[in-house]
C-alpha cells in the first residue's frame, strides 16, 4: 500500500511536469506574437482590396492572374491614352486604398509584397511616356500626351512612394529612371532603325539640370 501511494505520487508529479511544460509553452508562444495593431489590419485590408489588380485572385478552384502586369506591357507598346487606360484606373485604384490607410501606417506598407515594384514601375513608365522618342523641350511639351487627371495620378505615385519607402529612396528611383531616357532621336531609313544600337541615352547629351527640366520629375505636384 505504501508503494503504491509513492507510485501514485509519482506519476501525478509527472502528470503535473508535462502539464506545466505544455502550458508555459502554449503561454510562451502567445507572449512572444506580436499583438495585431492598426497598421496590420489595414494592410489585410489593402491586400483583399486588390486582389485581381496588383496580386492574384482565387475564384473557386481557379487562381486568376493579377491584372497589373497585362496593363503595364499593354500601355508601355501602346504608349497612348487609350493604351494606358485599363493601366491609369487600376493605379488609381492603388492610391485610393493607400489613402485609406492612416498616414502612420503607411510606413509599414513597405513589407507588402509587390507594392514597391508597383509604385517605382509605374512611376517610371510615365515619365517615360511624357518624354517621348527624344529629348522633348521644357515647358507644357514635357507633359507629352499625359492629362491634368494623369498628372495628378503621377503625383499621388510619387507622394505616397516617397510617405511609404522614403525620400532617399525616391531619388534613387528618379535618377535611375533618368537613365533610361533617350538622348536622341530614332532614325528611320528604308523602315529600319539606323541607330537603335547605338543611340544615346540623355545623361549622354544633357546635363542632369536640362533633365530635370525637360522631365516630368520636375512638375510641380503641389498643385496636383
Amino acid at each position: 500500500m505504501y508503494l503504491w501511494g509513492i507510485y501514485n505520487l509519482k506519476e501525478s508529479t509527472r502528470s503535473l511536469l508535462v502539464f506545466a511544460v505544455l502550458a508555459g509553452g502554449v503561454l510562451f508562444f502567445f507572449l512572444a506574437q506580436r499583438p495585431h495593431s492598426v497598421c496590420d489590419s489595414q494592410i489585410e485590408l489593402f491586400l483583399e482590396a486588390q486582389k485581381g489588380g496588383i496580386y492574384p485572385q482565387q475564384i473557386k478552384n481557379q487562381k486568376r492572374p493579377a491584372l497589373y502586369g497585362r496593363y503595364l506591357e499593354s500601355c508601355r507598346a501602346g504608349n497612348s491614352p487609350g493604351a494606358c487606360y485599363e493601366l491609369f484606373g487600376l493605379l488609381r485604384r492603388v492610391v485610393r486604398d493607400l489613402d485609406a490607410a492612416p498616414i502612420q501606417c503607411l510606413p509599414e506598407m513597405a513589407k507588402v509584397e509587390s507594392l514597391g515594384s508597383t509604385l517605382s514601375e509605374s512611376i517610371e513608365l510615365m515619365a517615360l511616356l511624357a518624354w517621348g522618342s527624344q529629348p522633348p523641350e521644357a515647358g507644357l511639351q514635357k507633359l507629352g500626351w499625359l492629362e491634368t487627371s494623369d498628372l495628378a495620378l503621377f503625383c499621388s505615385l510619387k507622394r505616397k512612394s516617397i510617405q511609404i519607402f522614403g525620400e532617399a529612396a525616391f531619388d534613387t528611383l528618379r535618377l535611375s529612371s533618368q537613365a533610361k531616357l533617350p538622348g536622341e532621336a530614332v532614325v528611320i531609313r528604308d523602315g529600319l532603325c539606323v541607330n537603335c544600337e547605338t543611340r544615346k541615352r540623355a545623361d549622354e547629351t544633357l546635363s542632369p539640370e536640362e533633365i530635370w527640366v525637360r522631365s516630368l520629375f520636375s512638375v510641380r505636384c503641389d498643385q496636383y
